[in-house]
């Protein structure tokens, strides 16, 4: 008897731990600030999602706007962009970064060489707009939640976004 009550003390310490380490992966991680600077295979990830257009989010927390002072459309940004004008996806033709539909004026239009001012909500990281695709040029970064806004280097002149960790 004594046997039973131990395995089953045990099962159900074992169905605990089983059940407190799902919560803390699943649902606990949908909460948590995503790690822009996490090496992507593609542009997939940002095409494909729908954090992009998402009035907030956990994931894409860097939103550019086409006009100054955070107005007019505007997109989410979760990763680094290599060049806003040409994102790819395996066996697709690469294509521009687009401002969200229904978000004001701009929507609809290419991001890249459009936005005028950025907004980053990311707590450990920096976003840094550049110039020319590839990280390249002069450079505009808005710091750890904090934003731009006017984009004074890179207005209506920008191709890239690199993250950096600000630890």
């Amino acid at each position: 008897m004594q046997t039973t009550s131990r395995r089953r003390r045990l099962r159900t310490a074992l169905v605990a731990a089983v059940m407190g380490a799902s919560a803390l992966s699943g649902t606990g991680m949908a909460q948590a600030e995503g790690d822009p600077t996490a090496w992507i295979s593609s542009d997939e990830d940002t095409i494909m999602s729908m954090e992009t257009c998402a009035a907030h989010s956990d994931q894409f927390r860097f939103r550019l706007y086409y006009s100054p002072n955070y107005s007019g459309a505007w997109v989410n940004v979760g990763h680094n962009i290599y060049d806003m004008l040409a994102l790819k996806m395996p066996y697709t033709p690469a294509r521009p970064l687009y401002f969200c539909p229904g978000t004001g004026s701009g929507s609809g239009q290419a991001a890249g060489n459009n936005a005028a001012s950025a907004y980053n909500w990311y707590d450990g990281y920096v976003g840094t707009v550049y110039y020319s695709a590839g990280y390249k040029g002069i450079s505009d970064t808005v710091g750890a939640r904090s934003g731009m806004s006017t984009l004074w280097n890179t207005r209506n002149d920008n191709r890239s976004i690199q993250f950096s960790s600000t630890w």
